[in-house]
Order: C-alpha cells, then structure tokens, then sequence
C-alpha cells in the first residue's frame, strides 16, 4: 500500500509505540510560543496544534485542556531548572562554591529565560485552591528546593555554615534569589544595581550564615 501523504505543512503521524513523541513536542510548541510572545495566555491549544502541524483535537490524547499543557511545562520546567542547578555545582570540591555557583546558575537562569521563569513560580494555578496542584509539579519543585538544601546542609557539614534548620535558611535563601530575580526583571535598565557577583556574595553569605566571606 503507498503511505498516504500528510497536507502541506502538517505533522506526519509517528510510528507505532512513538506517540509520547507527539506530547513532547506539544511541550516545546507551547514553550516556543511562551518564549515568543511572553504571554501564558498565548498558549493556547489552536495556537499549539498550528504549531506542531496537527489538529487541535489530536492534543486531547495527551492533554485535557491548555491547563494541563501548562501544568506540564510546569513540571517539564521544574525538572530542567533542576539539572540546571545540580550541573552548575558539580565538579567542585568546596561547597561554598558549590551554593555561589547554584545561587548565579539560578538567577542567570531567571534572565536568560524570563518566560519560562515565570511560568515555573508565577503560574495562577499553583495557587488554585479548589483545583489543586499536580502532585508531580509540587514533586519537581520540590527536588529543586532540595538542591539548595544539600548545598547549605553541606556548608554546615564542612564548617562554612552556621545554620542549624538547614531547610529554613534554604527556603530563605530562595525567597532572597526569587526576589531579586523579579527585581532585576522588572526595574529600568538605568537602575544602578551594584555587581551583580558582590550582591549574591554579599546577600547569600548572610542569609546561608557562612562564617567566612568569599
């Protein structure tokens, strides 16, 4: 039999056994368009389908509704935001460094990719409570708070810290980088912030109780 061919344009079917392909690429349709436009209410599931060259119909195998195609970035992003932070400590043998070098991986993170930065901690439906979060999301923030967890537990293991409630100073640590991160994002490029590495050092040190400066 001849492979009958797809429209101009459109996405051809995968083979057999390969259909989680299509729901990945409906991820990085949607994240494209996030990047492009800036806007979450971009994404929506006409615009993804065009996107990827299918029917809008064909995404209800993979996902509910544009919520749900958020909701999987969410997690897709916490997943990558993770690995992030783990990479850009590995290799180095003193963990002072190992948190400066999480703590810069973060907030290059948060300007490199704005769109997707805000999607991960400004999503509305992370803070809706009659739909609830998805399990998997709160799993995958929670793995990339734990990054910084070891970090600071490790400081204190070798001396470098003071911190007793390791999770407390983590979380602390965070609100720190999240803060500045939106910050940065949103002030006038004329704002004279002072350097950027003398700020981390400077903020991190104290929150994370280092007893020692770099």
């Amino acid at each position: 039999m001849s492979q009958i061919q797809s429209p101009a344009g459109a996405r051809r079917r995968n083979p057999r056994g390969e259909g989680s392909r299509l729901r990945q690429d409906i991820l990085d349709a949607a994240a494209e368009i996030l990047e492009e436009t800036g806007r979450e209410d971009a994404v929506t599931l006409r615009a993804v389908a065009r996107k990827v060259g299918i029917a809008a119909p064909s995404i209800y195998a993979h996902f509910d509704d544009r919520e749900a195609i958020l909701d999987g970035l969410v997690e897709e992003g916490f997943r990558r935001f993770t690995a992030m932070l783990e990479a850009a400590g590995a290799g180095l043998g003193d963990p002072v460094d190992r948190l400066f070098a999480g703590c810069r991986a973060y907030l290059a993170y948060a300007a490199k990719q704005p769109s997707r930065y805000a999607v991960l901690f400004h999503h509305p439906h992370l803070r809706d409570r009659d739909r609830g979060v998805d399990p998997e999301v709160l799993a995958q923030g929670a793995a990339a708070l734990d990054v910084l967890v070891r970090a600071i537990s490790d400081c204190a293991a070798a001396g470098e810290s003071a911190s007793e409630d390791h999770f407390a100073t983590a979380v602390a640590v965070w609100v720190a980088l999240h803060g500045l991160a939106t910050l940065r994002a949103v002030t006038s490029a004329s704002f004279p912030w002072p350097d950027g590495d003398r700020l981390v050092t400077d903020i991190v040190g104290r929150l994370a109780r280092l007893v020692s400066s770099r």
